[in-house]
């Protein structure tokens, strides 16, 4: 028994501070987890593709000019065939513009699939870049990382640009892994005559090239985004642009009569789930600990009285 009941009591206090202030902090964590959860759903949900499907280009492009007299920066709509990458294209006044700001205009941390500042408009060039988030679940560029797995690559040769009212085919024919300041790749300036040397460019930074040949009128399009894997590191989609358009074959239409499973890669809950699980469970895991430090707390303050 102490002898000291003041100071007794002051001890008593103390520990009930300590006792209730790590379970404040145990409950703090909880609430920060569930928001954390909140975000991480609505910032995927804020970038998927569906959110633009009614601005889509389809048989008519009113709903498309309705976007553009929205937002005078979207210029084009990419459409990487069995994938999330459906999404209109912008072009601002520099890079950095786009980078937390959607394609309506507004801001985002989703950002939006943007244009080089410095590349033709009108998709002119011998190489034009586009740049898109990495984002889970494979929403805006995510899903770019794919195509590292062969089978996925071979299986997704095909794609569709629609820019000036008009539709253009997007043949895949490299993936690249290239450093953000890498100036060889990420060169904008490369004439008709370069071109052979900047396609040895991209054929030594490749992962997957076809075997092909450029014509002189030809031009190709990069998708970049940031690597999973370093931090300056950059995975890219290498595609031909071409007048001859392709098919959509894993559309919903046909998924009656393939039996592809167009649905399972185009996102959503599937998708998100792997790291929805994670955190619900470290947020029942925190939900544990506060069960456990609540004992804790009342069996010292039990012993305490005694």
């Amino acid at each position: 028994m102490c002898r000291h009941r003041g100071i007794c009591r002051v001890i008593r206090g103390m520990n009930g501070i300590l006792d209730y202030g790590l379970l404040l902090l145990l409950l703090l964590g909880l609430v920060y987890g569930c928001y954390a959860l909140w975000d991480s759903q609505n910032l995927a949900e804020e970038a998927t593709s569906e959110q633009y499907a009614i601005y889509k280009p389809q048989e008519d492009t009113l709903g498309f000019q309705e976007l553009q007299s929205m937002n005078s920066d979207v210029i084009a709509w990419i459409t990487v065939y069995d994938t999330p990458i459906d999404y209109p294209v912008v072009q601002g006044k520099d890079n950095w513009e786009y980078v937390n700001k959607n394609a309506e205009g507004e801001y985002s941390l989703t950002g939006a699939i943007f244009m080089d500042s410095e590349s033709n408009p009108d998709f002119q060039d011998f190489n034009t870049i586009l740049y898109g988030h990495n984002m889970v679940p494979n929403v805006m560029f995510g899903s770019i990382k794919e195509f590292k797995e062969q089978a996925f690559y071979e299986a997704h040769p095909y794609g569709n640009l629609f820019v000036q009212n008009r539709n253009f085919g997007l043949e895949i024919i490299a993936l690249i892994e290239a450093d953000a300041y890498d100036s060889s790749v990420f060169n904008i300036n490369v004439t008709r005559n370069d071109t052979i040397p900047y396609l040895e460019v991209i054929r030594n930074h490749a992962v997957y090239m076809n075997d092909i040949t450029l014509e002189a009128d030809d031009r190709i399009l990069l998708l970049s985004t940031c690597s999973s894997e370093s931090t300056n590191g950059r995975d890219i989609l290498v595609a031909r642009i071409t007048d001859q358009t392709y098919k959509d074959t894993y559309s919903a239409k046909d998924q009656e009569h393939t039996g592809h499973e167009a649905v399972d890669r185009r996102g959503g809950w599937r998708d998100f789930m792997p790291g929805w699980k994670a955190t619900l469970f470290l947020l029942l895991l925190l939900l544990i600990l506060i069960c456990f430090a609540d004992q804790w707390i009342c069996r010292r303050r039990r012993k305490g009285r005694k």
